[in-house]
């Protein structure tokens, strides 16, 4: 992966009226400060619906100065991948008091991104499972002031909903820094029992390690590991790994319970690009209650 990256001349993101952009264009950017930074695949998904409309809007941001981009590996022979983030300019166009997020997490944030796509992999965008995503700038005092989720989402399929917590593990923060934060859940868990919390990480051996691990700080049946080539495989049907090894294993979708949690502004939808493209933040009416 490049150390760096690559962004045009900023005098011209001055240019262009934001106002005026497309309402996907405008969503694109509020989505890309929330996150952090996104690739075109998975803002093909989220936004734009199709890849090559979506690369030619990003090629476009890009070239007004709003948008930086860095090349990342790609399993696709032949085929350039790109990750995206917002460009300073872009930043104090928009207001959010932010600067780029910085390349030394690339990783960890593409890889929260992938699990909320994989979470949310529909043939319907308007009815898609993931009612909720906040992502980990928006997560501080959802469940305590000293514990800050990569994500906080809301999945909903039939058999109803459930909210879970999401820590992306990369599989080089060692013990101590692990069973502390695992620690962290264990209140905020034990009195809301439509929570869970899923630990994403890299390979089987890290699941094996993790797991390890959430039994050394008793989270018990609350917490799940899977690794992220399994999730974005199986999406809600993943089986997850607990350490209630007695218990047959069950699936993502195991841990949806009654009732069905259901928004107006699920991710992906058009209202939800609406409500990005206005500057808006989504109302979750109690979905996310205990």
């Amino acid at each position: 992966m490049s150390a760096a990256f690559r962004k045009i001349d900023p005098a011209s993101a001055h240019a262009v009226d934001l106002y005026a952009l497309p309402i996907r264009d405008r969503a694109c950017l509020r989505l890309l400060n929330r996150a952090g930074a996104a690739t075109s695949v998975q803002l093909a998904q989220l936004v734009y619906g199709s890849l090559r409309v979506t690369q030619k809007h990003l090629l476009g941001l890009f070239r007004t100065g709003l948008l930086e981009r860095i090349p990342i590996a790609d399993e696709r022979y032949g085929q350039a991948e790109y990750a995206y983030r917002l460009s300073a300019i872009a930043h104090e166009r928009l207001g959010t008091g932010n600067a780029p997020s910085p390349a030394t997490y690339l990783r960890h944030t593409l890889d929260t991104v992938a699990a909320v796509c994989a979470l949310n992999q529909t043939d319907d965008r308007e009815h898609a499972p993931v009612q909720i995503w906040y992502t980990a700038t928006m997560t501080t005092n959802i469940l305590s002031r000293f514990l800050r989720p990569d994500s906080i989402i809301l999945v909903t399929a039939d058999a109803g909903s459930v909210a879970l917590a999401l820590e992306i593990d990369e599989g080089l923060t060692q013990m101590r820094a692990v069973r502390t934060k695992l620690a962290a859940y264990r209140r905020p868990l034990a009195s809301r029992p439509n929570w869970h919390l899923l630990i994403v990480v890299p390979t089987q051996l890290r699941a094996e390690w993790m797991l390890r691990q959430v039994r050394a700080v008793n989270l018990g049946s609350r917490a799940s590991v899977f690794t992220l080539a399994e999730l974005a495989e199986s999406a809600l049907d993943t089986v997850l790994q607990t350490v209630a090894a007695a218990q047959t294993p069950g699936s993502l979708r195991s841990l949806l319970r009654p009732p069905q949690r259901l928004l107006s502004t699920r991710i992906g939808s058009r209202a939800w690009l609406e409500l990005l493209a206005a500057g808006g933040g989504e109302t979750e009416n109690g979905a996310l209650a205990p």
